[in-house]
């Protein structure tokens, strides 16, 4: 019969998962903002309007849309909103010349 892991063993693999998944959301989200910096500056060189609350709603649908759970649908459109709303800001500053990482 196959020996139990400890659950504190568990717990601490688990962690290091849960850790790694966390490194490669930060990546993700940072790789997110530099691609919309470049549609941003592509936008501004054709003279286009920056903001498209359209575009905005098609993403938070299609994001919702992919949500397989355990999260609920209006938390990933929250936690999607948030993250819209923070790249945004981030623009707002960087176009002002106050691109500072700790937002302040």
């Amino acid at each position: 019969m196959p020996q139990e892991v400890p659950v504190e063993e568990r717990v601490r693999a688990l962690r290091a998962r849960v850790d790694e998944v966390d490194r490669r959301l930060v990546r993700a989200l940072n790789e997110r903002a530099r691609l919309v910096q470049e549609i941003l500056s592509a936008k501004a060189e054709a003279g286009l309007p920056v903001y498209d609350p359209r575009r905005e709603e098609e993403i938070l649908r299609r994001v919702v849309e992919a949500n397989e759970g355990p999260l609920y649908d209006s938390s990933v459109r929250e936690i999607f909103e948030l993250v819209l709303h923070r790249i945004r800001d981030l623009e707002i500053q960087q176009s002002g010349g106050e691109g500072r990482r700790d937002g302040s």
